[in-house]
């Protein structure tokens, strides 16, 4: 058992790297393009990349997922997920194409029809990607999946899309990139796993036996996250779903990037502990409360941080996703909350609980979207969300509790110290901020960025630390945490000869 917690530990290190590493890659592509572009350049693939989403959806079954699951999984297993995804990947493209045209008709903006054939033919090819790579997570060998994801998206970012930005100025080098990008991540699957997958469907009845609901809360995620930039396209235009598309990004860049890597490898573990729903409630539990007590404040700082950081990364003319960052950044603590769940419920075939909680959070959502956007915008959208999202945690935490043994005490003992520190942090910023304004310029505004930022950090981790006593809880993220950094401490002075 401890060797897979190791393994676990490793594997969710690994997948944070590469989140940063991604991230990182991402946010200089932001950067770049955002400067380069305009918001109706990333408005108008933003909207068509929802409506063909409306379509991939029913192929979003989650067969990679069912072969991590099945700890049998066949060569049979692995041929029926590829066969499926190239089947339906190229009868999607052709439904796209004889849609392209009443889509633009309906947005009244012709420049669609190329744009969703483009995005049409770059999933298409994406379907081709080798099912061998699911492996990687499956035996957590998170190491070659690092490998595989980081080398794609150089190439794409540095070779492809970049270059293009500077010599179209359009949204064209953002098809094209795509385009290419998938060409490159098809052709590294097949040479960094040997596996060579057949054409079959002999298991798809097998698979769907696990995925039919999986492919409910695939509907329902779609319903959440695109059919906003769907609503606001029709009102408000696509440079105000370029806006919105982008402030989620930023809003997004703490909480997601420590949450979804750290999911991603966890994930595996968990499908492995489903038998022992003692020993899953455990891992359960440290490894949520280490991610809250990382993105609490991440989300919290972004929130309040929302101008200098939209004029870093963006620029002046994005000052419109300013309230949108704030928002949202909130949003992205319960969004962890409502994702960590979702994958306990995975790992014990219970996906129909995170179907319940997604149909939930949608049937609030949409209706409050379609009510306020007309007068709002997108701003009217975010705050949908959020709504939705306080609505239905509780409902969230009552079913995980049928998962694993989990209730109100349990949360309580997850969140309080983060939010004690976060709500002292936000006093601390806020104060300084009244006393010192945003400066002009970018420079100057990056070292007020970062002088907030650190007294921040300072006052959450002080506040956190006072609050935890250290020893009165072993088992907590504070010690994990405390734990981690003292031996990476002593490494680096073993480095470095220093007793």
């Amino acid at each position: 058992m401890e060797s897979l917690n190791s393994r676990m530990a490793t594997g969710a290190a690994w997948m944070v790297l590469l989140r940063i590493s991604d991230r990182a890659i991402g946010l200089i592509s932001t950067v770049v393009l955002a400067r380069l572009l305009m918001p109706g350049d990333f408005g108008l693939i933003a909207i068509a990349a929802a409506v063909i989403g409306m379509l991939e959806v029913l192929g979003a079954v989650g067969l990679d997922v069912a072969l991590i699951q099945r700890a049998d999984a066949r060569r049979e297993h692995f041929d029926t997920a590829w066969t499926f995804h190239v089947l339906f990947g190229l009868v999607a493209a052709l439904v796209v194409a004889g849609i392209a045209q009443p889509v633009a008709s309906f947005y009244a903006d012709p420049r669609l029809v190329l744009v969703m054939l483009m995005l049409a033919a770059t999933s298409a090819l994406q379907a081709f990607e080798n099912i061998g790579v699911v492996a990687f997570r499956k035996e957590l060998e998170f190491n070659r999946e690092f490998s595989y994801r980081i080398t794609q998206r150089v190439l794409t970012t540095f070779l492809v899309t970049l270059p293009l930005a500077f010599a179209l100025r359009n949204y064209w080098a953002l098809l094209i990139g795509s385009l290419v990008g998938a060409g490159i991540r098809v052709v590294l699957s097949y040479r960094l796993h040997p596996y060579r997958p057949r054409f079959s469907l002999v298991a798809f009845g097998e698979l769907m036996a696990f995925s039919k609901w999986f492919l409910l809360t695939s509907i329902i995620e779609f319903l959440y996250g695109r059919m906003a930039g769907l609503i606001i396209g029709r009102w408000s235009g696509p440079a105000a779903v370029g806006v919105y598309s982008l402030a989620g990004d930023v809003a997004t860049l703490a909480t997601r990037e420590i949450s979804a890597p750290v999911q991603r490898a966890v994930f595996p573990g968990y499908a492995k502990l489903s038998g022992d729903r003692r020993e899953l409630r455990r891992v359960f539990l440290k490894a949520t409360s280490i991610l809250l007590l990382l993105v609490v404040p991440c989300g919290i700082g972004v929130s309040l941080l929302a101008e200098p950081i939209v004029m870093i990364i963006l620029g002046a003319q994005w000052t419109a996703a300013i309230p949108l960052v704030q928002i949202l950044g909130i949003n992205g603590i319960l969004t962890v909350l409502l994702s960590s769940a979702h994958y306990v419920n995975l790992a014990v075939g219970m996906a129909r609980s995170t179907s319940l909680v997604l149909a939930a959070h949608s049937a609030i959502t949409l209706p409050l979207m379609v009510w306020s956007v007309p007068d709002y915008g997108a701003q009217g959208a975010v705050v949908a969300m959020l709504v939705a999202s306080l609505l239905t945690a509780p409902f969230n935490y009552y079913l995980i509790g049928k998962a694993v043994d989990f209730g109100f005490a349990e949360l309580k003992g997850l969140l309080w110290r983060p939010l004690a520190g976060g709500i002292v942090m936000s006093g601390v910023v806020m104060a300084v901020q009244h006393q010192w304004p945003l400066p002009a310029g970018t420079a100057l505004a990056l070292a007020y960025a970062v002088a907030l930022t650190t007294c921040g950090a300072a006052t959450y981790c002080a506040t956190v630390y006072l609050l935890w006593r250290p020893g009165s809880d072993p088992a907590s993220g504070e010690a994990w945490v405390l734990e981690r950094a003292a031996a990476l401490a002593g490494r680096s002075r073993a480095r470095l000869g220093l007793r």
